[in-house]
């Protein structure tokens, strides 16, 4: 039985302008109070005194986990004690100091139009190539920001293209002039083969509309600048960061470049106070009550008695792309197989994560999750402030998220002898969804790099509860190998692929494209 049900907030904690309420989960209060005696909670607290003094806690490779530096360069004082990072001796945290000031210079020079193109005209526009991690969170960001009353306005739009599909290229490249597009090519290693690709037809692009605009246009987000010098991207226009940073933890610091240029610097070091908070809070407080935590607690629970889905749904429409962002920082890092000892895990080590904003999600999923058998945890976030002054829409919105969070705790009709009245039992809902509520005091840039923060800390805190790595992606390494050796073998090239089946398949597209 949940007996914090019986103490309605017994489960509620708040940080700064986030606030939790998990009295719906499944779990009772001692579950909570005695998990500080756990060997989950010392493995816990264990690694996060580790990530946060530069020891290595991502083991496969050999390396410390450095993305919260870039939130702790500009914000010591978020911190309860000096922090630090090194690696082969060189001072990180200095580094990206170092790196945030070069940047923000350069962001104003853009913004203000100090930084010209070659004909000496203002650059209006920035196309963002990267992929994963290098594109998810800077896409996020621009769209929240971009739907925020922002008082330091946007002086520049900005397009994305990830895929390797032409046709999100050509889309991009529709809305934009080469003469007056600056281009970031943001990858950590600058060997990512869909990044590099796609850059390659920005060079041509650039260079049809003359042999001075790519020199002067390319923007380069790296870790490993001498191989983006390589390409010809000039050193001032070289953004490092620490390669003790993942990909899918990298939206704080360079990779974010663009979005830095299209609303500004002011706008952007308010994200990363937020997230600078939540670290605080993480450093300081104890199991019981610490936010990404408690919600990680939640997780393991809800795992351990085989719920392995956890949808989740924004109550505001801005956050529309807060979820596809969410599952790559979350099944990337969770999606294990193994734990740090070599051995393998017979259970999975993270819940599906899945959703849509609300109320759209009520008239799709919400179905399945009210009335099918299909284990699910749910999570409804909700903005207590809107920045609109339609004051009963956001009462209707509202009143939405609490009654599904009402609706898939208790259920209705749902005792037994309800449930075997076949006259009604078709509108019988079971309940006892584990329910978690997440509130925003408003939804500005500061709260929602606290929100992002926690959900890097909760995954974190998984990971550590079950001794796993979240900072590696091995199965993702298995893909990309096999599709570099088959490169040569789809259409229009010939060459035979080992497998049969996928020798089946190329022989099927040479076929159909007329090609064989």
């Amino acid at each position: 039985m949940n007996t914090s049900a019986l103490n309605p907030g017994f489960l509620s904690r708040s940080v700064g302008p986030i606030h939790i309420n998990l009295d719906r989960q499944q779990y009772n209060a001692s579950h909570v109070l005695n998990f500080e005696n756990t060997e989950a909670n010392q493995r816990l607290s264990s690694f996060i005194h580790n990530m946060f003094s530069g020891e290595i806690v991502n083991g496969t490779e050999q390396r410390p986990a450095g993305h919260w530096v870039l939130r702790a360069a500009c914000n010591p004082q978020a911190y309860p004690s000096p922090v630090s990072l090194r690696v082969n001796g060189r001072d990180e945290l200095a580094l990206t100091k170092q790196v945030q000031q070069h940047m923000e210079t350069f962001v104003d020079q853009v913004r203000a139009g100090r930084y010209t193109t070659p004909d000496g005209e203002r650059y209006d526009s920035v196309l963002h190539l990267g992929i994963g991690g290098s594109d998810l969170g800077p896409r996020l960001l621009n769209d929240v920001f971009s739907k925020l009353e922002i008082s330091d306005a946007p002086a520049l739009s900005i397009r994305f293209a990830a895929n390797v599909d032409f046709h999100e290229m050509k889309s991009a490249l529709a809305a934009l002039n080469p003469r007056t597009t600056l281009v970031v090519i943001a990858s950590k290693s600058f060997s990512t083969r869909e990044t590099l690709h796609n850059a390659q037809h920005i060079f041509k692009w650039l260079d049809a509309a003359g042999p001075a605009y790519r020199e002067k246009a390319l923007v380069a987000a790296t870790c490993k600048p001498a191989k983006a010098m390589e390409m010809g991207i000039a050193p001032e226009r070289i953004f490092e960061f620490s390669e003790t940073v993942g990909g899918r933890y990298s939206l704080w610091g360079p990779v974010s470049i663009g979005v830095r240029m299209v609303h500004g610097n002011l706008v952007f070091n308010e994200l990363l106070e937020g997230a600078a908070l939540m670290d605080g809070h993480v450093l300081q407080s104890k199991a019981s009550q610490c936010i990404p935590t408690l919600l990680a607690m939640s997780d393991l629970y809800n795992l351990e008695q085989g719920i392995a889905s956890l949808m989740m749904s924004p109550y505001d429409s801005r956050l529309s792309l807060l979820v596809p962002y969410l599952q790559q920082l979350w099944m990337e890092s969770l999606g294990k197989g193994v734990n740090n000892n070599g051995e393998l895990l017979y259970k999975p080590a993270c819940p599906v994560l899945w959703g849509d904003v609300g109320t759209n999600g009520q008239h799709a999923f919400f179905q399945m999750l009210h009335q099918s058998r299909i284990a699910s945890s749910v999570e409804l976030l909700a903005v207590i402030q809107p920045d609109h002054n339609e004051a009963k829409s956001h009462q209707v919105l509202l009143s939405h998220a609490l009654a599904q969070s009402e609706a898939f705790s208790v259920g209705r009709l749902n005792s037994p002898t309800e449930l075997t009245n076949t006259a009604s039992n078709y509108k019988a809902c079971p309940g006892h969804r584990p329910v978690q509520m997440v509130f925003m005091d408003s939804l500005t840039p500061y709260s929602l790099g606290a929100l992002l923060a926690m959900w890097e800390h909760r995954t974190a805190a998984l990971a550590a509860m079950q001794n796993i790595n979240p900072f590696d992606q091995w199965g993702v390494e298995l893909g990309k190998g096999i599709a570099e050796q088959l490169e040569q073998s789809v259409p229009p090239g010939e060459a035979p692929a080992e497998n049969p089946v996928t020798a089946h398949l190329i022989n099927h597209f040479l076929k159909n494209t007329g090609l064989h």
